[in-house]
């Protein structure tokens, strides 16, 4: 870790948080609460601007570390989502960008081949991108939510980079570490304005299809540095509950861009009457078992028989939770809070 960059990345990104929210006030940047939100009051929204502020701040700093066309794209994304937080963007605009530079993200993914062998894995690899950028969209309305699921999984992402070896014991990085920390930095600024009982600020579409965008970009790049699949278990919590989420509303016909509360964690808030804190918590609770379980007992890259069957256990444990917490839940508000 350089801690002069460490240093001004913190100065630059406090001081870029305390503006943003004052011009934020000052010209009415706001979401405010709708018949599907997940927040009662109107709250400063687009803070997620100082990522992409730490991001150039690091790129000053290291110029030439980064892919460039990975670069390019999350400064598109970012514009583009940026703009969707202070106008209405049409859906299918977004999706376009979205496709754009999720392809851009993939050219600069190592394949071995470029025959027809490869066509599957890319393509799962796009939509599988493409569904998480979505998702993350979703996480940003409960407090604390997005914040403490993003620290959880760079700070995994950060430790294996710093620890992962080959079998021979060499040191295999995936990423250079301070980039990592470029992201780690700006999110546990944001979470002093959001993980509170009433929250500050949220993130907005710039911070959350920024993270996730960045958070697939390093999960590839570590499963093709290790050929590892199990890391895909490291936001795997929050990936159940949106995937299932999706199959749902997909099954009634239903457009899953639209924000709605089909998730289970703003069911546990709205149904529930959970806290935003307590929801947020126990899905960083579990996900935190999972990380420590498949970084701690995996050190090294197991046989491919292992991995799938590591997947397939952990994602029949994950619908088994999904399925008791949905049935756990009160019927009767289950059916007062239809339309």
């Amino acid at each position: 870790m350089n801690i002069y960059l460490a240093l001004g990345l913190f100065s630059v990104c406090s001081a870029g948080a305390v503006l943003f929210l004052k011009l934020a006030r000052m010209y009415g940047l706001h979401d405010h609460p709708g018949g599907r939100s997940s927040h009662w009051k109107p709250t400063v929204t687009g803070m997620g601007l100082i990522v992409a502020l730490s991001l150039i701040t690091y790129l000053i700093w290291h110029p030439y570390q980064l892919p460039e066309y990975f670069v390019a794209g999350f400064f598109i994304i970012s514009a583009v989502s940026f703009l969707d937080d202070l106008f209405f963007l049409k859906h299918s605009f977004r999706l376009l960008v979205q496709m754009l530079t999720m392809v851009m993200l993939m050219a600069q993914m190592p394949f071995h081949s470029f025959g027809a062998e490869v066509i599957p894995i890319y393509l799962a690899s796009f939509i599988f991108g493409i569904g998480v950028l979505n998702a993350y969209n979703f996480m940003d309305g409960v407090n604390g939510m997005l914040t403490l699921h993003a620290l959880l999984v760079f700070s995994g992402l950060y430790y294996l980079n710093q620890h992962i070896t080959d079998m021979q014991g060499n040191a295999i990085p995936f990423t250079d570490s301070n980039f990592i920390l470029s992201i780690i930095i700006p999110l546990a600024i944001f979470g002093f304005f959001n993980i509170r009982k009433s929250a500050i600020a949220f993130m907005g579409d710039v911070g959350s299809i920024s993270i996730a965008f960045i958070t697939v970009f390093l999960i590839y790049s570590l499963i093709f540095k290790t050929g590892n699949y199990m890391y895909l278990l490291m936001f795997s919590v929050f990936g159940a509950d949106a995937a299932l989420t999706v199959c749902y509303k997909l099954l009634l016909g239903e457009n899953i861009f639209v924000p709605h509360r089909d998730f289970l964690f703003k069911k546990l808030v709205h149904i529930g009457k959970w806290s935003h804190l307590k929801v947020s918590f126990w899905y960083f609770a579990v996900q935190a078992i999972i990380n420590l379980i498949v970084i701690g007992l995996f050190p090294t890259t197991p046989k491919l028989s292992t991995q799938i069957s590591v997947l397939f256990i952990g994602c029949i444990l994950l619908i088994g939770l999904y399925i008791y917490v949905q049935l756990r839940m009160p019927r009767k508000q289950i059916a007062r809070s239809k339309p």
